[in-house]
């Protein structure tokens, strides 16, 4: 357990801002500390409906640093799924935004941090709760799942400090929030900027909004921070055709960012003497588990780079068997003290302890080349077999990729595969392609053409909603 940030720092510095004047001090996120300690004296959970605003990260920095699990959840869940994971996981507390606070009538208000109420709970009782807990992050985004993973204190503060680290943060560090701060990078970033003594700039202000830029130019921010969907639709609206003379960091998690997309923003921060970093992270291990230096960018496209400092990434084959051979690929088996304790399904689940033991099966599968640099192909479960060959998903679609520079999202069943495009003049391209690389599909392969690939909220597309 135990502190994840020394608030008591220096000259007690502003720490968070937002678009209409308030902030905080690191002396006022202390004494929420101590607040929050003292409701909360059997450390029991605390639920926070997140959207990015100033009380919310205020909230989560008092109500994890007071030695309270925090279990972050979308506000953009109905409350009735967010009602069903209240009920399997009785927390004490919830902190919500002010304007919703009336979903709750019957609950007593015990505090407030600016624009975010903190409620007590009815329930009779709580789960007890194991003392290393500290973290719990959906795995599922918006969908009001009850599967949790749950990281430690240990895992939090340890991956807040290789971050910081990694991408060199100070405490002129001045980031804003582009992510949603329950998504795992989002959080990660929060809790490294924190980490580094840096500023939080709050929005909720989305990226296509004016709002958002604005705040981001006056305010002068100097890192940025976001998800493959995201870099996509500010390089088709030309949002970073220009400099930001603020500017200074660029990185990128959540998925893998296309090769086209990689080398445009590494042109851009090498342009503008920018640092534009690729993460490869999973919440199962607390966000991050490697990275591209920056320095490396424009000349390892599509490598996602090196574990963290203290990480280690083997990759084993079919039989689990290690693979030594450069540039054979395999299952990403992650080591490392930010490995989160498990899974929770249930409130019950709340008081195991550490099952994973440090080590991960990320189910993700890559390659390192003659460097060591980790380059992912796909998934696991993204195999069909024709005819009695192994065919991976994820690799057709890297090699339309490579070749054609089009995005494709390829689907299908045994004997059976469906490759989708969203211009019909790339169809035939394609299904050339194909049928000339991959000798077991030439007879039955589809190419379709579909408006838009259904996606996630962090932007990846949801291969399980295409139709076969």
């Amino acid at each position: 357990m135990g502190k994840i940030w020394d608030f008591n720092r220096p000259g007690d510095p502003d720490v968070l801002f937002d678009r209409k004047g308030n902030s905080v001090k690191s002396s006022e996120i202390e004494a929420g500390a101590k607040l929050m300690g003292e409701l909360n004296k059997d450390h029991s959970l605390i639920m926070i409906i997140c959207r990015n605003m100033i009380g919310a990260i205020y909230g989560y920095a008092s109500s994890i640093n007071s030695g309270s699990p925090v279990m972050l959840l979308s506000s953009e869940i109905p409350v009735e799924m967010r009602n069903n994971i209240m009920d399997t996981y009785l927390p004490s507390y919830i902190l919500l935004p002010e304007e919703i606070r009336t979903d709750y009538p019957f609950m007593e208000e015990a505090h407030k941090f600016l624009d975010y109420s903190v409620l007590k709970t009815n329930y009779d009782s709580h789960y007890p709760v194991h003392p290393d807990l500290g973290l719990m992050i959906t795995t599922s985004g918006s969908t009001g799942s009850v599967k949790f993973v749950r990281q430690s204190f240990d895992n939090v503060r340890f991956n807040a400090n290789a971050n910081a680290e990694f991408m060199k943060l100070t405490t002129s560090e001045r980031t804003i929030t582009a992510l949603p701060m329950q998504y795992s990078f989002g959080i990660t970033i929060i809790n490294a900027t924190l980490s580094a003594g840096g500023q939080i700039y709050v929005t909720d202000k989305s990226l296509m909004e004016e709002e958002f830029w604005d705040f981001f130019e006056d305010q002068h921010i100097t890192s940025f921070h976001g998800v493959p969907n995201a870099y996509d639709t500010l390089k088709h609206f030309g949002i970073f055709e220009e400099d930001f003379p603020d500017l200074k960091l660029m990185s990128e998690a959540g998925g893998r960012l296309s090769n086209e997309l990689h080398e445009y923003y590494a042109g851009y921060a090498k342009k503008y003497n920018k640092q534009f970093y690729l993460v490869y992270g999973q919440s199962e291990a607390s966000g991050v588990v490697a990275y591209l230096p920056a320095e490396d960018a424009a000349i390892k496209t599509g490598s996602v780079g090196k574990p963290v400092s203290g990480g280690r990434i083997t990759l084993l084959d079919e039989k689990d068997e290690p693979i030594t051979e450069v540039k054979k690929s395999g299952e990403i088996i992650y080591e490392g003290p930010n490995v989160a304790m498990g899974y929770a399904l249930n409130g019950e689940d709340l008081s195991r302890g550490n099952e994973w033991e440090g080590r991960l099966r990320t189910g993700d599968v890559g390659y390192l080349d003659e460097d060591g640099y980790l380059f992912i192909t796909g998934r696991i479960k993204r195999i069909i077999k024709m005819y009695g060959h192994r065919i991976s998903l994820d690799e057709v679609d890297s090699m339309i990729m490579e070749k054609l520079h089009i995005l494709s999202a390829s689907t299908g069943s045994d004997n059976n595969l469906v490759i989708y495009v969203t211009n019909e003049g790339e169809k035939q391209a394609v299904f050339d392609l194909v049928r000339k690389n991959i000798q077991t599909a030439a007879t039955h392969t589809r190419v379709e053409v579909i408006e838009a690939f259904p996606r996630t909220e962090t932007g990846k597309i949801k291969f399980s909603e295409l139709p076969i």
